[in-house]
């Protein structure tokens, strides 16, 4: 049986329950209030410390203040001052670059060379597909002797490399010498960058992977492709070195190699936002490669790559070989500025397939095989019989192989 509330008890109700409720909103308001104003006295603080160092430098300096100087200068301080290596500021020229290079376009010629100081030259340990430098006939293990008709020595071979980087149509002599004659070209920047690269030793085949750019999608298809067709039994997969690309071409990758995202939250990568609410999911689809991988890290190994790696364990498709990750790997967006220039900023974590997250801890190889610093400086471009982390990767795979020719 209902009973009825007397009209006087309903209101006295109403009335609190609507009390309460505008006591809830006040104290919520309030809050909000107090972090605002909060807010507000830190960035008055902040500006009038701007402004007094302004009005010092006005008054006090002895030379021109270049306005777009300062203002990369504070933004790229401000950005600095968040202490997230993976936030930073791009200029508007800087800005340009980092669009064209996610899309896989690349000023410069084309060339990667490390300093040999048994020759006081510059070893080309590769040349880009389709660079200016490929296009002028430059090929690997040639030595740059000239750079800018300035010659390369020890004290000044950092600067002249950075005089193969630079804009579209820009222009640079490089003298180069093979077999002990030289020969000078003209370079004119721009190419399509080359981020996967493959070649195989026998039946194992091996894929670097320079940045996970738009591009590194369809070529590492290629490079699968071409040691499916070469009879490759294996893969070694390097990410040594690898700190560039985004977390969404990552996963594109490694779509390729792997099966559905069935554990976890059933997808290869997680987005988190601070507040841990997720924001974005990447699953995978049937498709896979079921050779048996083995993946080069090291400690530049970094975003992305640390991401693809992980996962192809958490897969259980392959383990790590080197050394522990740099362990910086969240999600970043672009927000472009007034002046052409833009912001990149960490806007939450990326979890892996079914590990904890990576950022702040790294990845812990499953072998630890060591480096000395100048076999760092030379990844790339020693052979691999000079390379430990290589030949560790050969022996797992030559042991493999013959303890099969065993049980047969």
């Amino acid at each position: 049986m209902s009973r009825k509330i007397p009209v006087g008890t309903a209101l006295a109700i109403l009335f609190v329950v609507m009390a309460a409720t505008i006591a809830i909103t006040m104290k919520v308001s309030m809050n909000a209030y107090n972090k605002l104003i909060s807010d507000l006295a830190e960035r008055s603080a902040m500006y009038e410390g701007v402004a007094e160092v302004d009005k010092i430098a006005r008054d006090k300096f002895d030379g021109t203040i270049d306005a777009d100087s300062i203002y990369s200068g504070i933004a790229g301080g401000y950005i600095n001052g968040l202490g997230d290596a993976a936030s930073y500021y791009l200029n508007p020229e800087e800005y340009s670059t980092y669009k064209n290079k996610l899309l896989g376009k690349m000023s410069g010629t084309g060339i990667t060379c490390a300093y040999n100081k048994e020759t006081d030259y510059l070893h080309i340990s590769a040349v880009a597909k389709n660079s200016p430098a490929e296009q002028a006939g430059i090929k690997p293990g040639d030595e740059i002797s000239k750079i800018a008709d300035i010659d390369v020595d020890y004290e000044n071979y950092k600067e002249l490399v950075s005089n193969l980087e630079g804009n579209k149509l820009q222009n640079v002599n490089v003298t180069y010498v093979r077999d002990g004659l030289p020969n000078t070209v003209n370079l004119v920047m721009g190419y399509n960058v080359t981020s996967v690269s493959y070649r195989n030793v026998g039946a194992i085949g091996i894929i670097s992977i320079n940045g996970f750019y738009e591009n590194a999608i369809g070529q590492f298809k290629d490079a699968i492709a071409a040691l499916t067709e070469a009879k490759c039994t294996s893969l070694i997969i390097d990410v040594r070195n690898c700190d560039e690309g985004t977390i969404e071409y990552a996963t594109e990758v490694l779509d390729i190699l792997v099966p559905v995202a069935t554990d976890g939250t059933g997808a290869m990568a997680t987005i988190v936002n601070s507040e841990g609410k997720t924001i974005e999911t990447y699953p995978s689809d049937s498709e896979s490669v079921s050779l048996p991988m083995l993946v080069l890290v090291n400690g530049s190994t970094e975003g992305p790559a640390e991401l693809f790696a992980c996962d192809l364990r958490d897969f259980g498709k392959a383990q790590l070989i080197g050394t522990k990750t740099r362990g910086v790997c969240t999600m970043q967006e672009v927000y472009p500025l007034s002046n052409g220039g833009a912001l990149v900023l960490t806007v939450a974590d990326v979890l892996p397939y079914t590990s904890d997250k990576i950022n702040g801890k790294g990845l812990t190889p499953d072998y630890l095989v060591k480096l000395t610093a100048e076999q760092t400086a030379q990844i790339g471009i020693m052979s691999d019989g000079e390379d430990p982390q290589m030949q560790k990767a050969f022996e797992i795979f030559q042991g493999a192989s013959a303890a099969g020719e065993d049980e047969g």
